[in-house]
């Protein structure tokens, strides 16, 4: 990809260009914004520009050094992620990282440290690497990108410039937004009883995010090839192959997300619908008639519990409790609108 090519986060793309035409590119970012924003991407090309052959400020995606960047061996562009499910960068990891980034460059061009997941690195992990941020080697900038950026070091955050990444609309869930819809409009018009019926939408969510997380490992494990590999050593091998299992849950995570974000935009509808807002307030105009035959008769009061039961399975869920807990505990607090709450 090319700058050119981030229409949903063009203003980002134009700003980092600038600075590239300009030479005046911050020492160290740090990217910020919900999963499946495009931080990694613009990272990845971010790095291609700088070390692009053509040096037009951007990534000709024709290059050696270009292909190599985006294969992931190119040996000047330096990336730290979780390795593991536990979803923690633990200090060896870092240490490697700054030892490669204070290296020599391998190419002539620019030394590119980025580190995926940075809310990630423990306490211990986050102080080691403050020097390297405190004393950037030359022809080096590094890129942090993050989710939750609360979750990093106040020093750390006060020595990255800040870039905030914004949501993109179209993503994994797009493919099964009507499905989502059919569930939640059926969860909410059926008058059934109000438990029996919240564990049957949970083995429909269950069902459906089992689908994604194996659309998610196919399509990871598919770019990733590792069988190309042949003649590595076992520990690089196994190094490679628990840095695929993190980038998997990563991505799986940041579909997720996008799963619960059309769910609260959905709840969220309902409650505007029922405190009289106008169609195109809403989150889904096109989808107005049925939101508003929907949230006939749903009192705000409910329509707002409704959303605080989804908020409350997102927090459960950056805290690491099981996935399953989460949405049980969280969807059984869900109230149909045939249901009358007592007062």
């Amino acid at each position: 990809m090319s700058f050119s090519d981030f229409q949903e986060q063009k203003e980002i793309a134009a700003q980092l260009h600038h600075s590239l035409e300009r030479g005046r590119l911050a020492h160290a970012y740090l990217f910020a914004g919900p999963r499946g924003s495009g931080k990694e991407a613009m990272a990845r090309t971010l790095a291609k520009a700088l070390n692009c052959s053509e040096k037009n400020h951007d990534s000709c995606e024709r290059c050696d050094s270009c292909r190599r960047v985006e294969e992931g061996v190119h040996p000047d562009v330096y990336w730290v992620r979780p390795e593991s499910k536990s979803r923690r960068i633990q200090i060896d990891q870092m240490r490697e990282f700054m030892k490669s980034v204070n290296l020599r460059s391998s190419m002539g061009g620019v030394k590119v440290g980025i580190v995926v997941d940075a809310d990630c690195m423990g306490e211990e992990a986050g102080n080691a690497f403050l020097k390297t941020l405190e004393e950037p080697p030359a022809q080096t900038v590094i890129l942090l990108l993050t989710a939750d950026p609360q979750r990093l070091l106040p020093t750390i955050l006060s020595r990255c410039l800040r870039i905030s990444f914004g949501p993109i609309t179209a993503g994994v869930t797009s493919s099964y937004g009507a499905r989502l819809s059919s569930l939640l409009t059926r969860f909410s018009t059926t008058p059934e009883e109000r438990v029996s019926h919240s564990y049957r939408l949970l083995s429909e969510l269950t069902t459906l995010l089992q689908e994604i997380r194996s659309e998610t490992r196919a399509r990871v494990e598919a770019e990733l090839d590792l069988d190309r590999y042949e003649e590595l050593e076992p520990k690089v091998r196994e190094r490679l192959e628990d840095q695929m299992e993190a980038r998997i849950e990563g991505e799986y995570r940041a579909a997720r997300e996008q799963v619960l974000e059309e769910i609260y935009s959905w709840f969220g509808d309902l409650l505007l619908c029922a405190e009289g807002a106008d169609d195109q307030l809403l989150a889904h105009p096109d989808q107005a008639t049925t939101t508003r035959r929907v949230a006939d008769g749903l009192t705000s009061p409910q329509a707002c519990r409704n959303l605080e039961a989804i908020e409350q399975i997102r927090n459960a869920l950056s805290r690491n409790i099981s996935e399953t807990l989460a949405f049980e505990v969280g969807l059984l607090k869900l109230i149909p609108k045939a249901t009358t709450v007592a007062r």
